[in-house]
């Protein structure tokens, strides 16, 4: 008896959880997409290619990477990668932000005094963005950089900056792991509050510049960037049809 209400318990777990995500799962009222603009006047786009092993684990060839230069010579660095529903399943967003990715390849974060998070306008909607900033391997190289990940269309929740931990006895790849379950928590919470199961397509965008010292004058430098490159649709539920209709 004891042995039917474990397995009782078990499934009733269970399938409660994959009702949450998937019977009724309420709609987000507006499905965002970027879309990147060919060109930026006073800009010069220099494509990067993703290496076989990157692009094995991004599991997308939907990719823009590379570096814009202006005239003055400042760069900017750009990368935009798209997953459609069929293939979003293959893709973690969440090993691929630069508190993991950049950091498993030797960056160090940066404690700034810029704010952890920041809005960016496009075509009229404040979009938010995590900032960071990130020393180079053996540099005294800055980066100032920022990103943003859309999950069927709704921009996904961070819970903030992610330090890693300062134990000289852990590994860096063990201090690496922990920030990936870190971050994958803040995923998985915010997930669950919006009932959303990951599926359908993604979009993760990040862009970067050198800090020279002034982090409001950089910052100021990829908002306006971002402005520039980035164009911004969105389509919201009619609620009577339930159907999405574009937004002008």
């Amino acid at each position: 008896m004891r042995l039917v209400l474990i397995n009782l318990l078990f499934w009733v777990a269970a399938g409660g959880a994959w009702a949450w995500y998937h019977v009724a799962p309420p709609e987000p009222p507006v499905r965002y997409r970027l879309t990147p603009r060919p060109e930026i006047p006073g800009m010069r786009f220099t494509a990067e290619p993703v290496s076989e092993a990157a692009a094995e684990i991004l599991a997308t060839t939907n990719l823009v990477n590379g570096s814009f230069m202006s005239g003055t010579g400042s760069r900017i660095t750009a990368f935009l990668g798209t997953w459609s529903a069929d293939n979003s399943k293959e893709l973690s967003v969440v090993s691929h932000t630069p508190d993991i990715c950049w950091v498993g390849a030797g960056w160090t974060p940066v404690l700034a005094k810029h704010p952890d998070r920041i809005e960016i306008e496009l075509d009229g909607v404040r979009l938010p963005f995590e900032c960071r900033t990130f020393r180079a391997p053996g540099s005294l190289h800055e980066e100032l950089t920022v990103w943003c990940t859309l999950v069927n269309g709704r921009v996904t929740g961070e819970t903030g900056r992610f330090v890693m931990p300062v134990d000289r006895e852990l590994r860096r790849e063990e201090r690496w792991a922990l920030q990936g379950r870190r971050l994958a928590g803040s995923h998985f919470f915010d997930a669950l509050k919006h009932r959303s199961a990951g599926r359908g397509d993604k979009q993760f965008v990040r862009f970067s510049t050198r800090l020279d010292g002034d982090w409001q004058r950089s910052l100021s430098e990829l908002q306006s960037f971002g402005q520039q490159w980035l164009s911004l649709s969105s389509q919201t539920r009619n609620p009577v049809s339930g159907q999405p209709a574009q937004v002008p």
